[in-house]
């Protein structure tokens, strides 16, 4: 069960990557279209702007998701790595806890921001905020099974899953 586990979040890990790769090539493609566009036909793209910050968020947040698969997000372990064994594992599944309820709270306010801003278009794209807010809850889901998988590990004193982080 667990290698299925592990194999499924390797997929999703992989696929993430990914999606990031594409998004920053589109990112970079728009706005050095808007660039040029700009320079030598004297007219930029009126929705380039805007779809690359959207494409940033999406960024963001996927790039948060990623960070947190491979416990690379900033933390201070000065105190707690000083402490036995079986405090620290107590310690990382309060905080695994305390992890899980922020991003619930952040994952419900996402979806509901989604769900009321389906029918709001943004000004120049003329794209659905909706789909723009989807992220939100959709990373933060997926970081929430994150934190259960990594309580699981915790729990059961296995060593948890890291991909290895070449595409």
């Amino acid at each position: 069960m667990i290698k299925a586990i592990d194999f499924i979040y390797g997929a999703i890990q992989k696929m993430m990557r990914w999606t990031v790769i594409v998004l920053l090539v589109m990112m970079v493609v728009i706005v050095f279209s808007n660039v040029v566009s700009r320079y030598y036909l004297h007219a930029s793209l009126a929705w380039s702007e805007e779809v690359a910050r959207f494409m940033l968020v999406w960024l963001v947040f996927i790039g948060s998701f990623l960070a947190y698969i491979n416990d690379e997000h900033l933390g201070l372990d000065i105190l707690v790595a000083k402490f036995p064994h079986t405090l620290r594992v107590v310690v990382a599944i309060c905080t695994n806890l305390l992890i899980l309820f922020a991003l619930y709270a952040v994952m419900e306010g996402g979806y509901l921001l989604m769900r009321d801003n389906f029918d709001w278009l943004s000004s120049a794209a003329e794209i659905p905020q909706g789909y723009v807010y989807f992220i939100v809850p959709f990373t933060c889901g997926l970081m929430m099974l994150q934190v259960m998988l990594k309580t699981f590990y915790l729990l059961t004193g296995k060593t948890h899953f890291r991909e290895d982080t070449s595409c």
